[in-house]
């Protein structure tokens, strides 16, 4: 199985948990955008993880996110991308962590990963699409649904994309930027 290794040596870290400053490789794509380790850190310092957590990372790229919310004691992680390479590196990824048996990586847009998760349930979920991405809405009020009470949702986005402070029973809790990204992190509201 060919993998997508960075050749540059510039890959990430996992920042805390069990898996604290193991690297994991980047896509090495122009069309896919990896979160820098300081971003990351500050959605974790933000938001709670807890050992039964389910978590779910849409456009998932490496998977840092999901890899870093199973070091810090989630319990399992449903990713998802749409690009082979991005999809062979999470498990390429997954294999450097050796913990393949707490994640199950899928090739699917979003979309059709909508469709499989719609009688699921997940206590922390990473959206991270494209920064032209056109239906922010119609994707939050659709993970509003599989969102598990007092769960939190965190988007990715570029600085100037407007989202709405309520989604469903998704609220907005913070809102930050980092240089030409910003966060923003909704937790459900039952």
């Amino acid at each position: 199985m060919l993998f997508c290794y960075n050749k540059d040596g510039d890959d990430m870290r996992i920042i805390s948990g069990k898996f604290k400053g193991r690297r994991i490789d980047r896509v090495n794509k122009k069309t896919t955008r990896e979160t820098a380790d300081m971003v990351r850190e500050a959605v974790f310092q933000m938001i709670e993880i807890h050992e039964d957590d389910i978590v779910l990372d849409i456009f998932a790229g490496s998977g840092s996110y999901a890899f870093e919310a199973i070091s810090r004691g989630a319990k399992f992680a449903y990713l998802s991308d749409y690009d082979k390479d991005a999809v062979k590196t999470m498990h390429h990824n997954a294999e450097l962590l050796n913990c393949a048996n707490q994640v199950e990586i899928l090739l699917r847009d979003d979309k059709k990963m909508l469709k499989k998760i719609e009688s699921m349930r997940f206590n922390l979920i990473f959206i991270d699409p494209p920064y032209l991405y056109p239906t922010y809405a119609y994707l939050l009020m659709s993970l509003s649904k599989v969102t598990d009470n007092l769960g939190y949702v965190i988007v990715e986005t570029e600085k100037k994309t407007i989202l709405n402070d309520i989604y469903d029973q998704l609220h907005l809790q913070k809102e930050k930027t980092y240089g030409i990204k910003k966060i923003s992190i909704y937790k459900k509201i039952a």
